[in-house]
């Protein structure tokens, strides 16, 4: 709501303008992401019915809140301002209803102001997004939704879904969860000139070839719309990413706290937009204080049951750009996530020897002797040419080793159908089923990801991303930290010498016989390190943008 407060003091403040614009016509536009100047020019198609009601949003900013008063003073900007008002001060129902009550005495007779806090909410939701609060059960087993809306205990663990009430009294559950429905926010894409012909700009840029500039110009991209032809000759079907993770959102210093939104992202879009953060959408927000872990898929149902209908059916969309009606569908392109939500989203666990979910059970990955964690040192020689004079050589890497093996074979989506298709779904068990057979030693997989409900989910080449931005972090953390010895962080500690004597040959890095290890060359010392600190303090200019 703080941009919402921010517009009612422009619109309340002192500032003077030629020509008085009304930041409330222009918030209901954004609602619908719709200019009100250009929106109905030229319409050679009768927008549908979601599309007209635009009209009464708009009619409600321009309408003054009474005869004479100040221009931009309508009954919708006196409603925004109120609900940010109510946010800002945590203001009750019963506070509000008195302020409205207030301003109806105070105002001149006939005037346009909320007689009540419902009419206010009224008249907010009719700019749209709307949510859904779905009840869930105290350990996340299951959902109470759909067919099991009107159960009153769990059908896993038998735990009440109400908190313990007087008789009277709403009935309050214990947990909830949101959702916000994504096909009202694909549509009003296209109910704006702003972005309504940016949405084709996936199909219809130029690009070197062999230069990637945006996901579309991708393999996975191209071999998805080879696939499916009947989708890709509408350029306007929406094409998604979906990116999570947990964090805390009373900081560092409050209380243990995981709260868990999932983004959705349009890829139509061309790439100085698509990352911009009022194009990402949160679908699902997931509730702490606890972490869900394997219980993700649970909080995942209904944007799934959206995605399949947005897939198979689709939604009446009306294209300002081409004043046209259309039907609209979507498809998940692929995940974007640490590596820990990694294994949340796709079944496979990302720790442990198997951790590799490209690798799978075909990895060389081994289990420091001293340090106790699990190392793919040496891993990448099998990537080589078969002629590559590294594959022979015995000395610079694992000592005493010759890589003749060829590189892990990739499974194809239905090659890894076929391996997770007769596997547990936490929807249906609660999340409670055992380990699997042979987990840990032949496969990581611990369920059936919800993502395989999506009927291409198999055909994509390319399904789950890594983050960059935990990637690059982690690396330079660890990176520096070794750079400059810094005690409790550094990878250069006692077990990884132990370790290296163990399998490699180097021995000027061993350590000596009275228990000493030897400086090794990449550590900074003391004049290096000020002037590497220096360097970093005054010359390296880093960007400004969270």
């Amino acid at each position: 709501m703080s941009d919402n407060h921010s517009a009612t003091e422009d619109a309340f403040g002192s500032a003077s303008h030629t020509e008085p614009v009304n930041p409330y016509a222009t918030m209901a536009s954004e609602a619908f992401d719709n200019p009100e100047s250009r929106f109905g020019e030229n319409i050679e198609e009768e927008p549908n019915a979601e599309a007209k009601r635009f009209y009464d949003i708009l009619d409600a900013a321009k309408n003054p809140i009474y005869d004479g008063c100040k221009e931009g003073l309508s009954q919708l900007s006196l409603a925004a301002r109120l609900m940010s008002l109510k946010t800002d001060y945590n203001l009750s129902q019963n506070c509000m209803d008195a302020i409205c009550e207030m301003m109806q005495e105070y105002l001149p007779e006939g005037n346009k102001s909320m007689k009540s806090y419902y009419n206010i909410k009224k008249l907010m939701r009719s700019l749209g997004l709307p949510y859904q609060k779905i009840d869930v059960c105290q350990d996340n087993c299951m959902l109470f939704w759909k067919d099991d809306a009107s159960l009153e205990n769990c059908k896993f663990c038998d735990k009440d879904r109400f908190r313990p009430t007087q008789l009277g009294h709403k009935r309050v559950a214990y947990r909830q969860m949101f959702y916000l429905p994504l096909a009202d926010r694909l549509k009003r894409l296209y109910q704006s000139d702003n972005t309504a012909k940016d949405m084709r700009w996936h199909a219809e840029h130029s690009v070197k070839s062999g230069e990637m500039s945006h996901p579309s110009d991708g393999e996975s991209w191209k071999h998805f719309n080879e696939v499916y032809p009947d989708f890709a000759s509408e350029p306007r079907n929406v094409y998604l990413g979906l990116c999570t993770d947990g964090f805390n959102p009373f900081g560092m210093s409050g209380h243990n706290y995981s709260l868990w939104p999932v983004i959705l992202t349009p890829y139509n879009l061309p790439p100085d937009m698509c990352m911009k953060r009022e194009f990402m959408f949160l679908s699902v927000l997931v509730p702490g204080p606890n972490h869900p872990k394997r219980s993700l898929d649970i909080f995942l149902q209904p944007l799934i049951e959206e995605l399949k209908d947005l897939w198979y059916t689709g939604v009446q969309a009306y294209d300002h750009y081409k004043k046209e009606n259309f039907s609209l569908r979507a498809v998940l392109m692929w995940t974007i996530s640490d590596f820990p939500a990694y294994g949340m989203l796709s079944g496979w666990t990302t720790h442990g020897r198997l951790a590799c979910p490209y690798c799978l059970n075909q990895t060389d990955a081994f289990q420091l002797k001293n340090g106790r964690k699990t190392s793919w040192f040496d891993c990448h020689r099998s990537f080589l040419p078969n002629d590559h004079s590294y594959r022979w050589n015995k000395k610079d890497f694992k000592k005493g080793r010759v890589v003749s093996d060829p590189p892990p074979q990739l499974l194809t989506g239905e090659e890894l159908w076929n391996e997770v298709n007769l596997l547990p779904k936490t929807v249906d068990c609660g999340g409670n089923h055992g380990r699997l057979q042979g987990y840990g030693a032949t496969h990581n997989w611990h369920k059936q990801s919800i993502i395989w409900e999506l009927p291409y989910w198999k055909d994509h080449k390319l399904r789950h991303n890594l983050d960059v931005m935990h990637t690059e972090k982690n690396f330079l953390d660890n990176i520096i930290n070794t750079l400059l010895n810094v005690q409790g962080k550094t990878k250069d500690n006692m077990r990884s010498r132990l370790d290296l004597k163990e399998y490699c040959n180097r021995k000027n890095l061993h350590l000596t016989a009275d228990g000493k290890a030897p400086i090794p060359i990449f550590r900074l010392q003391t004049d290096e390190k000020r002037t590497f600190l220096e360097w970093l303090e005054k010359d390296v200019k880093f960007s400004d943008d969270p």
